[in-house]
């Protein structure tokens, strides 16, 4: 297997080894569109901030959080969804020369590592999966830790694949699975506490009102593979059966999009209502006088009253046509026969009702509704959506535009699963590797759509992910990536030509030996 070895940047040093014909490798970078997305994370001090809250478990680690980051933030723009792949994926002249660091790669058990070993000093696939383990090992269950609702793993193969997991470490299968899973609660309590809040204070999203939408979407697996870690089966409405997770974010609204400020993962069959409780419940992002918007899946009279009474936040949320409230508004609306056109929709009308929530027993703060009277083609009759809010403010027309903004966070989904994102393409069957790459995925979604509302970046903004790998065309600028000692440097091709041509004849005779004996070398590769 190869190998990656990290270099610190020293055009001096470099310069130097060139000149004594002292150089150990040679390279070549080109800069590709989606390179600016990761640039931008690391001059803005969003990627370091985040790498230094994340909760690394190493004592005195050798890759430092920040690269390890970068790399898979790298790798999910690139599509990549293999642990493996991440760390060739960080080729750009210029993000490497802002990290300070270079990446070889390298023939397996070449001795370049500090102890001669290919484990020391080296970034691979396993660099990650090795740092999860230990934080496995090393978790302690009895810290109070926020965690969604989760499930023992119900079947066999999973169960066994623990107990083999439990012998080598001299855990029962409860146990080993209970770590797996406070593992996984931190890496989400990183993302909730302290990427997302750090992601709307860079967008300044910090006066008047925010607009949050929260929703669910299933990620899933294959039906026959036991083998994921705190997977679930749901059986869906047309009677077949799915496996995998559900996956919970709040979306925060921007100028020309959103970011997803809060993630959460549970096994498929668990309610949206407890998996989202914990963001109700202690979302930094939710301020006092914000805005949240919720479907159906989320009516609730006490997480209602809780909002508004105890987080001061006001929600949007239709309510089902079974509920006792829903009736009351539909025929207060046709009695007082208040129509007004609907403010964006042809052939809709919409009426404005106060106090509906004198019905809705669980509800105990004051609720107005706005009845919206459509034709419904599938029953061939009239029909009615009824939207209550507890923001006394607002209005009919303003409680339907505030709504309609909802579906935006449907086609956050859509693009994370099939615009280029590979949310569903899960590479590990380990619930924390699991979790870390769909976090990941989140970050990296989210940090598109932050750059793209800078004015370096609106360029972006109509842009989905997909369209822009269509765009991805190489730059003209390349590079050439000089190592030596340790060492690395980064040249414009035509300067470091320049810088050649410059040196003394006896510096140019030894460069052209090295050259030689370099091609030499990896022809016989080849």
């Amino acid at each position: 297997m190869d190998t990656i070895k990290l270099w610190a940047r020293n055009g001096d040093a470099v310069r130097q080894a060139i000149e004594l014909g002292e150089l150990v490798h040679l390279d070549t970078a080109s800069e590709e569109l989606t390179d600016e997305f990761l640039l931008f994370a690391i001059q803005s001090g969003l990627l370091s901030k985040w790498a230094a809250a994340f909760p690394d478990p190493r004592c005195t680690p050798e890759i430092s959080m920040e690269v390890i980051l970068a790399s898979h933030v790298a790798a999910r723009f690139a599509g990549l969804y293999s642990m493996r792949q991440s760390g060739y994926v960080l080729r750009s002249a210029a993000v490497l020369g802002a990290l300070g660091y270079s990446i070889e790669v390298l023939e397996p058990a070449r001795g370049l590592s500090l102890r001669g070993t290919s484990d020391d000093k080296l970034i691979s696939g396993d660099v990650l999966r090795k740092l999860l383990v230990q934080f496995e090992r090393h978790v302690d269950l009895n810290e109070p830790v926020r965690m969604p609702p989760c499930e023992p793993s119900q079947s066999v193969k999973v169960r066994k694949r623990a107990s083999r997991r439990a012998v080598k470490g001299d855990i029962d299968v409860a146990e080993a699975e209970a770590r797996a899973q406070r593992v996984a609660a931190k890496l989400m309590a990183w993302y909730n506490d302290k990427v997302g809040p750090s992601l709307l204070a860079y967008a300044r999203v910090g006066k008047g009102r925010r607009i949050h939408i929260v929703d669910t979407t299933h990620v899933e697996v294959p039906l026959e593979t036991g083998t994921y870690e705190c997977s679930g089966v749901v059986k869906n409405d047309d009677g077949s059966r799915s496996r995998g997770y559900k996956l919970a974010t709040l979306r925060t609204l921007l100028d020309h999009a959103g970011l997803i400020t809060q993630v959460g993962l549970c096994p498929i069959q668990v309610h949206d209502l407890p998996l989202c409780r914990l963001f109700f419940e202690t979302a930094p992002v939710l301020r006092q006088g914000d805005l949240l918007l919720e479907d159906r899946g989320f009516v609730d009279g006490k997480t209602v009253t809780f909002l508004k009474q105890q987080r001061h936040v006001d929600v949007i949320v239709p309510l089902k046509a079974k509920m006792l409230s829903y009736t009351e508004a539909v025929q207060l609306a046709e009695l007082h026969d208040a129509w007004q056109p609907h403010p964006s929709r042809d052939h809709q009308h919409i009426a404005f009702v106060k106090g509906v929530e004198h019905l809705w027993e669980e509800c105990e703060v004051p609720l107005n509704a706005c009845v919206i009277r459509y034709w419904n083609r599938k029953k061939n009759a009239m029909d009615h959506i009824v939207l209550v809010t507890t923001d006394q403010r607002l209005n009919g027309p303003w409680i339907v535009r505030h709504y309609e903004e909802r579906p935006e966070i449907e086609q956050d989904y859509e693009q994370m699963k099939s615009g280029g994102w590979q949310l569903q393409k899960l590479s590990s069957t380990r619930y924390s590797e699991i979790v870390f790459y769909i976090v990941t995925v989140v970050l990296s979604y989210s940090l598109y759509h932050l750059f793209a509302n800078t004015q370096t970046g609106t360029r972006f903004a109509d842009k989905t992910r997909q369209a822009l790998a269509f765009d991805q065309l190489r730059s003209r600028r390349t590079h050439v990536i000089a190592y030596a000692g340790g060492y690395f440097e980064i040249f414009e091709t035509l300067s470091f030509a320049r810088f050649i041509l410059q040196l003394p004849a006896a510096a140019q005779e030894r460069l052209r030996h090295w050259l030689d004996e370099y091609f030499h070398t990896v022809q016989k590769r080849e």
